[in-house]
């Protein structure tokens, strides 16, 4: 490898990323850092670094998460990855779960060191994975460095040491002792204490404090004169002589205590950091929900603000619009004073346009009242071909106005109807109004009404522009104003229509349109057909 290489970091803690990235930066590595998932996986789609040593459980996305993604990647499925936890986790590409209720996954990964880490051993699967033509084998246990004077003693003690697949660097030097553990530091120190020296104390005490990781194990005798305040420095004793069974027993738990005691601390300190970025989310999310208490609050009182705007505005409208409706009527029928035709027709007109406002008025109300709830449906069973002349009879004169034809095709057979028939007639009066707002001079308003299963279709034609496909989904919501030039000046707010999907849908009924986009446009509804058991 002639770059240098680049290794990728993920993990939560400080301690351990700082520890891992002086390791490397010694060996003239090129180290990367995240935090957390979703910056690990950004730096590795973009770095493409050569090795990834990963933790477990990461916050936004856990380690596995990232590793799953990385693995069907093409472009970085052959990095390796080097997990370490403080979990135990199964073998590579074994089933394995996170906790009791969340779903089997397998875990992809190339080795796999526990914590606290053990830096030399870390050092040397870098190596093999980085290098692997030129690493060396890798022992299967700790790394442990002697400091042992008595060449015979440590002889013995690495014999022990070699024959259960330990790692291990022997001295009979304090001094390079100090250095090679500042260095690398390894799981054990074992120091020779059989003989009490200040500088041995001293070398204890500084290398407790500089290296917490590595756990200093003393080599005494049963006579020797120890200091009981040392205690707090070292993590376990060896007696000679030395016996290999009572060694590796000893040396194994003291390891595996020290072990099982610093992964504790780190969870702890894991489950701590969670727990405080849990309450902090909290927090956010209790702020958030009183913000949208807040604003819930407001728009109850602005609602409640509209409908009594609604309620005034209908009355305001519909109490002087009564009386030009009522003045007009009086000029068409007084027989004394019969109006010349010109005059006719203008009070024709002004009458129907009355009359029309008068219907978008009530149709205003009665959006909002269904809207609210408040307008609930008085079903009763009805022919609908009588609400269709009542509605014809009151727009006749719109129609004359507009100078338009009605065409009927009503079923001879047409069910009965089970609705609530004043709300039925507003719906058919304000697809009719639509319909002769947008019909050209002199055109043709086609009403069919034919049964369909349970139910009878109504559909309203008209010669009119048509309505664009894009445009259909959204012509039942309010406001909705489409951009026709033909219909411009004539386009409303869209709140008849608005209603009549409300009115059919409280009515248990569907509406539609149909268009082909160009010229035309059918409206449809449905109403359910009334039965002797209802």
């Amino acid at each position: 490898m002639n770059k240098r290489p680049t290794v990728l970091l993920m993990d939560e803690d400080a301690e351990t990323l700082e520890q891992l990235q002086t390791m490397l930066l010694r060996v003239q590595y090129h180290v990367l850092a995240a935090v957390d998932g979703h910056a690990a996986l950004r730096l590795a789609r973009t770095a493409k670094p050569d090795l990834i040593v990963s933790d477990l459980l990461l916050s936004s996305l856990d380690g596995y998460e990232v590793w799953r993604i990385l693995r069907t990647d093409p472009e970085t499925a052959h990095i390796p990855i080097l997990v370490t936890s403080a979990l135990t986790i199964p073998e590579s590409n074994q089933p394995w779960r996170p906790t009791p209720d969340s779903e089997w996954q397998l875990l992809y990964y190339d080795a796999y060191l526990p914590k606290p880490i053990d830096l030399r051993r870390f050092m040397h699967v870098v190596e093999k994975l980085l290098l692997p033509e030129q690493a060396h084998d890798i022992p299967g246990g700790p790394s442990v460095i002697l400091a042992i004077e008595d060449e015979k003693t440590g002889n013995q003690l690495a014999a022990i040491l070699k024959g259960h697949d330990f790692g291990f660097t022997t001295t009979t030097s304090l001094s390079r002792a100090l250095q090679l553990v500042r260095a690398v530091p390894p799981a054990a120190l074992i120091l020779d204490y059989r003989v009490p020296d200040e500088t041995i104390r001293n070398t204890i005490i500084q290398i407790n404090k500089l290296v917490p990781t590595t756990v200093i194990i003393l080599l005494i005798s049963p006579h020797t004169d120890f200091d009981k305040e040392l205690l707090g420095y070292c993590d376990g004793l060896l007696t000679t002589p030395l016996h290999a069974v009572h060694t590796i027993t000893s040396l194994n738990r003291v390891l595996e205590l020290c072990g099982t005691r610093r992964r504790t601390r780190t969870l702890s300190t894991q489950l701590i950091t969670a727990t405080r970025n849990l309450r902090d989310i909290q927090q956010m999310l209790k702020a958030q929900n009183q913000e949208l208490e807040y604003i819930n609050a407001r728009l109850r009182e602005l609602d409640s603000l509209k409908e009594m705007f609604t309620s005034m505005i209908v009355h305001d409208l519909k109490s002087p619009l009564g009386a030009i409706l009522g003045a007009l009527n009086f000029l068409e029928g007084t027989p004394d004073d019969k109006p010349n035709p010109a005059s006719h027709a203008l009070i024709t007109g002004a009458t129907a346009a009355g009359n029309q406002m008068l219907r978008l008025i009530q149709t205003l109300l009665e959006r909002q009242r269904l809207e609210d709830g408040h307008l609930k449906p008085d079903a009763e069973p009805f022919l609908f071909s009588h609400v269709v002349e009542t509605c014809l009879q009151q727009i006749s004169s719109l129609l004359t106005l507009h100078h338009l034809e009605i065409k009927k095709e009503i079923a001879a057979d047409l069910p009965v109807v089970y609705a609530d028939p004043h709300i039925s007639q507003r719906i058919f009066e304000n697809l009719l109004d639509n319909a002769i707002k947008f019909s050209p001079r002199n055109g043709t308003i086609t009403i069919q009404i034919v049964p369909e299963n349970d139910y009878i279709r109504v559909s309203i034609q008209d010669q009119g522009p048509g309505i664009p496909k894009e445009h259909q989904a959204r012509i039942f919501d309010l406001f909705t104003q489409l951009e026709n030039a033909d219909s411009v000046s004539r386009a409303g707010f869209g709140m008849g229509l608005t209603f009549c999907q409300l009115a059919t849908q409280a009515l248990d009924g569907t509406i539609w349109v149909e268009s082909d986009g160009e010229t035309g446009t059918t409206f449809l509804f449905t109403l359910p057909v009334y039965h002797e058991d209802e």
